[in-house]
This record gives structure tokens, C-alpha cells and sequence, in this order.
């Protein structure tokens, strides 16, 4: 920001455009590379950095909400069961709750688990919306409330395979659906996202994916691009 402040007071207006676009690239660069070296490394680091870290990408990239909204109308009107108790896991600021349950009067609760502490960015303030902030990976928690219905967008791409088969294998039982959406290609035994401006480590693509819901007794039943729709 400092650099950016100087190059606008004491550069002629050309000069500012082309260093500012060279502070941008080199910027990209650097944060790239930073992410690289958080993918390498993210076996061994700890829940609490994460979620450390994931508070700190809040105060600087506070706009992640990520989702096709049409299949996920289509799951809340069609599939899933009423009345409709929706556990969301990392669901960020609540923009999905947010919108749904401005649509949805069947929906009784919407409960978002999620790396951030409760925070002034959060956007839902429906009184059947709740953040849980997480203090451990949500696969070594009992949960408090009996749900339905889960849902997790753009959230699987940013935890591991061995993460992602903990998760599946301690989906209750009493849910009876879930929706994943995530820009993971088709197929993939090794997906490598080294150079990619993202904080994506998922190794393995949705054929995979469904193999494993499967093993866990989850059926495909819909999907459109980058939105699957399992139930049991």
C-alpha cells in the first residue's frame, strides 16, 4: 500500500500505470508462491493455524461466496426433506443462508461450521442462521442438532483427500442428502494445484468423489457443472 501511494504522488500518469501493473504482477507472484509453499506444507500444519489463517484471509478477501444458486434452489425445493434442518460447513459469511432462507420458509434452521470467530462481516441475520465457529475438524465433533440436509460450496477443494473420507464417513446418519459443489476436474488420482491463486490441496477429482459417497451408502441423484447432489 505504501509503495502504491508513492508511485501516485511522484510518477508522471504513464509511468504510474505501467509500475502499478508491475507492482500488481510481482504481487501476484509473491502471493502465489506463498500459497505453494501453504500447500506443501499442509499435512503438517495445525487446526489452530488454519483457522488462524482463515480469519486473516477474512480481514483481506473478505468477498469468497462461491455458488451456483440455481441447483442449490432446485436441492432445497425438490430434495431435500421438509421440514428442513441444513448443516452448511464453511459457509464463510453466510451469503447461501442469506439468500435461501429469504426463499425458503420450510428451512427451520441453517447452521454454518466454519474456521472464522464471530465477526462484523457475517451477512445473514436471520434468526434461523447461526455461524459455530469450529475449535477442532468438524468430523471429530457430536453434533448438538439433529439435521437433514447438508451442504458444502467451495469448501471440499480446500481440504485433503484423507480430510475429505473423514468427513464422508462421519456424515450422520440422519442425513439423508448432501450437496458438494467444487471446481475439481472430472477425474483425477494426483491434481497438482502448484501455481494456482487459490488455497486448493483436494487430489482427486468427482469420480472419485462419488466412489467414496457411495461407500457410505450416498447415490448420485443430480448434478450441473461443478454442483453433485448425493442422497441416502
Amino acid at each position: 500500500m505504501y509503495i502504491r501511494k508513492l508511485i501516485a504522488k511522484y510518477f508522471p500518469e504513464q509511468l504510474k500505470i505501467f509500475l502499478s501493473r508491475r507492482f500488481y504482477k510481482f504481487r501476484m507472484l509473491y502471493e502465489i508462491n506463498q500459497l505453494d509453499k501453504y500447500r506443501e506444507k499442509y499435512s503438517s500444519i495445525s487446526f489452530s493455524k488454519k483457522a488462524k489463517l482463515a480469519n486473516i484471509w477474512l480481514s483481506k478477501f473478505p468477498e469468497q461466496a462461491h455458488f451456483n444458486y440455481e441447483p442449490v434452489g432446485h436441492w432445497l425445493k425438490n430434495i431435500v426433506t421438509k421440514p428442513a434442518g441444513i448443516i452448511e460447513i464453511g459457509g464463510w459469511r453466510g451469503d447461501l443462508a442469506l439468500r435461501a432462507l429469504s426463499s425458503f420458509d420450510h428451512i427451520i434452521a441453517w447452521h454454518n461450521y466454519d474456521l472464522l470467530e464471530f465477526n462484523e462481516y457475517q451477512k445473514c441475520t436471520d434468526t434461523r442462521y447461526k455461524l459455530i465457529t469450529l475449535d477442532q475438524d468438524i468430523w471429530h465433533k457430536s453434533l448438538d442438532y439433529r439435521y437433514n440436509a447438508l451442504i458444502a460450496t467451495h469448501m471440499i477443494e480446500h481440504i485433503c483427500w484423507k480430510e475429505l473420507t473423514q468427513l464422508i464417513g462421519w456424515i450422520p446418519r440422519e442425513i439423508r442428502t448432501v450437496l458438494f459443489e467444487a471446481p475439481i476436474p472430472l477425474s483425477g488420482e494426483h491434481i497438482s494445484w502448484k501455481g494456482d491463486y487459490s488455497s486448493h490441496v483436494l487430489e482427486k477429482g468427482w469420480e472419485q468423489v462419488i466412489n467414496e459417497m457411495k461407500n457410505n451408502d450416498f447415490l448420485l441423484d443430480y448434478s450441473v457443472d461443478n454442483t453433485y447432489i448425493f442422497r441416502r
